[in-house]
């Protein structure tokens, strides 16, 4: 199992955003999904089997695919996540990018 290479901390509630870029860039052809899962032991990407809790789709924008987790759904979310994302190439090459750790606290006020 990989261990994430990053970590962003959001409240819960909040939108949270954060890109993806490639060297050289992404040209848009590509086809790239990401699910959310809870992290294992923090930062340790779960086994496939893991229940996804968030399925989010990325925009195309200027190079970089950009991922958004609405308010609605981080409302629901409180702990450690992981992403497990997923490029496919339009040469049919698939690749997994390095996972991210979302940490989501709850919200101190009401």
């Amino acid at each position: 199992m990989s261990v994430a290479v990053a970590t962003i901390e959001h409240i819960s509630g909040e939108t949270i955003t954060f890109g993806m870029r490639a060297d050289p860039a992404f040209d848009g052809t590509e086809t790239v999904t990401c699910d959310i899962k809870m992290a294992i032991n923090g930062s340790v990407v779960p086994p496939k089997s893991a229940p996804v809790v968030v399925s989010i789709t990325p925009i195309f924008q200027g190079g970089d695919y950009l991922f958004t987790i609405t308010p609605a759904q981080s409302e629901a979310l409180q702990g450690r996540y992981i992403t497990d994302a997923r490029i496919v190439m339009a040469s049919g090459f698939v690749d997994y990018p390095a996972p991210v750790v979302i940490v989501v606290a709850e919200s101190v006020t009401a």
